[in-house]
């Protein structure tokens, strides 16, 4: 079921909605004032909000237009509940920019039939007979923290939907990174085996896929056309996102991360995996040059500097912690857990909610 939070300054008010919701299989979140609200939402992009207006500090209101503010925040759907009469709720939805306006008393089947239908109407990122939304990471130098980013993005997806991190690096890194080794090899698959059977469960609604050995670009094929059936988002480990299996998968995705450095070996390789993807049809705003900042380590050039030296092509940066992704790798865990308050943590959390917002606007077979 979905992820709910619930936001009322009235302690009981809180604990009867997340009993109701709670009992319908929902898993709930908690604020009791708007900042605590706004807190919440960054960490945990929930998958609805149900929203009192009339709250001490920072009121619904606020916390409405705060939210309006945020791109990774700006398509999170809400229902506000509130004791806040009015005469014309159906206007007063459509005032707010909201997906239902309720009044309290509020009956337990009104509100559980209004989340369905909310749920419903908002979130289609499930395939229902369709394709899973694609999303690749690459690194255009080895090292460039690819292990760590494909990672945190599936597992910060899967807090939305089924998701399937798929590592076709052929080193088996993708299931490594979770303290665990790959199911299948490249002969397994050689010789006909269900790509199905190589999944390994790690978290509710997340699973890896992973092998040994370098799997020929149609076996890859093969693999993606089994897994995109099965799950609402895949994310693909490629490494070499010039090499020829990442050719015959980044066609297929609509976002495409591309990990590099500041040093100079690593921006002269970075323009040489732009310009080649370029080639291919494959640009901005479908590509994303992601500029692994590394907190310790001095840097020569400025974010605009570096973007320059890429040929004027939009980066993002990605701040990374080396103690953390050494801590992450320990504990087999996505890097976003070690230090959910972190830069880096923040960052993942902020491009999961862009590829949410992607997969609402973006129309797949069957959906």
């Amino acid at each position: 079921m979905a992820r709910l939070l619930v936001v009322d300054d009235d302690p009981d008010a809180r604990r009867l909605i997340g009993l109701v919701l709670r009992r319908a299989g929902h898993e709930i979140l908690y604020a009791e004032d708007g900042f605590q609200a706004l807190e919440v939402m960054v960490r945990e992009h929930p998958d609805l909000i149900i929203l009192d207006l009339m709250m001490p500090g920072m009121d619904g209101f606020e916390v409405l237009e705060a939210m309006r503010q945020r791109v990774d925040l700006q398509g999170l759907p809400v229902i506000v509940l509130t004791a806040k009469a009015q005469v014309a709720p159906a206007a007063e939805q459509k005032r707010l920019d909201v997906q239902a306006y309720l009044t309290k008393p509020v009956s337990a089947e009104t509100l559980l039939q209004t989340v369905q239908e909310t749920l419903q109407a908002t979130h289609q990122v499930l395939p229902s007979g369709g394709q899973a939304l694609e999303i690749a990471c690459g690194e255009s130098w080895p090292g460039s923290a690819g292990e760590f980013l494909a990672p945190a993005l599936a597992a910060a997806l899967a807090a939305h939907a089924p998701t399937f991190l798929v590592d076709v690096e052929g080193q088996g890194r993708g299931a490594m990174v979770f303290d665990t080794e790959p199911r299948l090899t490249a002969e397994d698959l050689e010789v006909g085996r269900d790509p199905i059977q190589g999944l390994i469960p790690i978290q509710e609604r997340f699973q890896v896929w992973s092998v040994y050995g370098k799997p020929s670009p149609a076996m890859v094929q093969r693999v993606a056309e089994r897994l995109a059936s099965q799950a609402g988002f895949l994310v693909w480990m490629v490494g070499d996102p010039t090499g020829p299996v990442a050719i015959q998968i980044l066609p297929r995705c609509q976002r495409i991360f591309i990990t590099f450095e500041s040093h100079g070996p690593g921006m002269r390789r970075a323009r040489v995996v732009l310009r080649q993807l370029e080639e291919l049809g494959l640009r901005s705003p479908q590509v994303w040059p992601i500029w692994v900042r590394r907190w310790t380590v001095p840097e020569p050039w400025t974010e605009m500097e570096i973007q320059n030296r890429l040929g004027g092509v939009p980066i993002r940066v990605w701040p990374v912690d080396p103690v953390t992704a050494h801590r992450a790798l320990q504990d087999g865990r996505p890097i976003q857990e070690i230090e959910p308050e972190s830069p880096t943590a923040h960052r993942i959390r902020e491009w999961a909610g862009e590829i949410l917002e992607l997969a609402k606007r973006v129309p797949r077979e069957g959906s």
